[in-house]
């Protein structure tokens, strides 16, 4: 966690940029550790110094309102649904997991005193292999709720029985939910049905216990969210986005978190990276605080090794990965972006789908409306001239539109014509 700010602190650094919501000014790091070896000072900040922030605040709160149940007062228990936490690579996952951990164990403390029998989650950690195996799957969830069939030596067990001993702890224990890190995996089946099917056993474990899965992972996630339509009924999208500093706000947004990240730099001398350097870390970050958290921990650990008493543009520009990399992290993200970002108009659109719009009578009608008198439009109405009384030019009507009545009128004129 960040220390709080000790009076002593340096105070030479010029604010960041602040965005439309009032940002409180960062804390400084003890500076107690100025005096304890490099070692101690690196672990610090990579270990200890975790920056919380809005797109991390939106997504943690979005997962606790999809499976607690509203308010502090009584947990009751919720309909089992899939959260698929999606996001960028290294855009800060692991850290939104801890925060989860942390805000569901303090909202269970008087829970657990009630009923010993309750755990608040299931923490599954990525599988070491690469590939998602459902035994390892039901061990590692058996584990976590502290479940004796686990370790016992009976060959004669199958995947089904450990399946149905997971099935009566989760019941048991009545888990919040059964979080998930490096969920991607499952989308890495061999072909499609095997992931349709691995999704299938997800949400019928769901309907067996009523516990959520929270499957948190990278843009490699999407496809879970079409599977099928059942799926997509009981799962809900909690996106977790990089920065876009096309955006003004989020600019200025990702300028505060790197100024609080340079204030945690257990250096004598605090770098002005906001003021010099963040468009430089923001290109080499694509907006990922994760990417950024690992660049700044190579150019500290550089400095500290060179004794230096700050952070310097040689340190950061040493330390920065490659443009080829960069933009493989880049392309992978707008690639996710563009089908998790909703387009402007999804109203209208799903109307349409629905039948309850026709698309070329909406059409006509807004361009009868535009070219409508008093509208503007490109061709104005015609205006009368001349004196009020006088005829507008123009022929009268003749033959067969001629008014009833005028027959005697023309042959009066007739007949004036023969005697003439």
């Amino acid at each position: 966690m960040v220390k709080k700010k000790q009076e002593n602190a340096s105070e030479s650094v010029d604010p960041a940029p602040q965005p439309d919501t009032e940002q409180q000014e960062p804390e400084y790091f003890d500076p107690s550790l100025l005096k304890q070896p490099a070692a101690v000072r690196q672990r610090y900040f990579e270990e200890e110094c975790i920056i919380e922030h809005p797109h991390l605040e939106k997504a943690l709160d979005e997962i606790l309102h999809a499976i607690c149940s509203p308010g502090d007062e009584l947990d009751l228990k919720r309909i089992g649904l899939m959260a698929l936490v999606i996001g960028p690579t290294r855009v800060g996952k692991t850290t939104l997991i801890g925060k989860l951990q942390e805000k569901l164990i303090e909202r269970a403390k008087k829970r657990m005193l009630c009923d010993p029998d309750f755990i608040p989650f299931a923490l599954i950690d990525p599988p070491g292999s690469g590939r998602f195996e459902w035994m390892g799957y039901y061990k590692a969830v058996l584990r976590q709720l502290r479940d004796p069939f686990v370790d016992l030596r009976i060959p004669s067990l199958r995947t089904r029985d450990f399946l149905e001993a997971m099935i009566e702890a989760l019941i048991q224990r009545k888990p919040y939910a059964v979080i998930v890190d490096e969920a991607q995996h499952l989308a890495r089946a061999s072909s499609y049905y095997m992931r349709q099917e691995q999704l299938d056993q997800l949400k019928s474990i769901e309907n067996r216990t009523g516990v959520s899965h929270v499957l948190v992972g990278t843009y490699e996630m999407r496809p879970f969210r079409k599977a099928n339509a059942q799926l997509a009924g009981r799962s809900i999208d909690v996106h977790f986005p990089r920065y876009d500093a096309t955006k003004p706000t989020e600019a200025a947004l990702f300028q505060s978190v790197l100024w609080a990240l340079q204030r945690q730099l257990p250096v004598e001398k605090e770098p002005l990276l906001v003021e010099h350097h963040w468009e430089f870390l923001y290109a080499r970050s694509i907006g990922c605080i994760g990417h950024l958290k690992m660049h700044l921990n190579l150019a500290l650990e550089r400095a500290l090794s060179e004794g230096a008493a700050t952070v310097t543009e040689d340190h950061l520009r040493a330390t920065a990965p490659a443009e080829d990399r960069v933009n493989k992290w880049l392309r992978d993200a707008q690639e996710g972006e563009e089908e998790l970002f909703e387009k402007e108009g999804a109203d209208d659109r799903l109307l349409r789908s629905l039948g309850l719009r026709d698309e070329r009578r909406t059409q006509k009608a807004a361009e009868t409306t535009t070219s409508a008198p008093g509208n503007n439009s490109s061709s104005p109405p015609h205006k009368r001239r001349g004196k009020p009384g006088d005829r507008n030019p123009g022929r009268d009507n003749t033959g067969e539109y001629m008014h009833e009545g005028d027959d005697a009128l023309a042959d009066d004129v007739d007949e004036e014509e023969a005697a003439g």
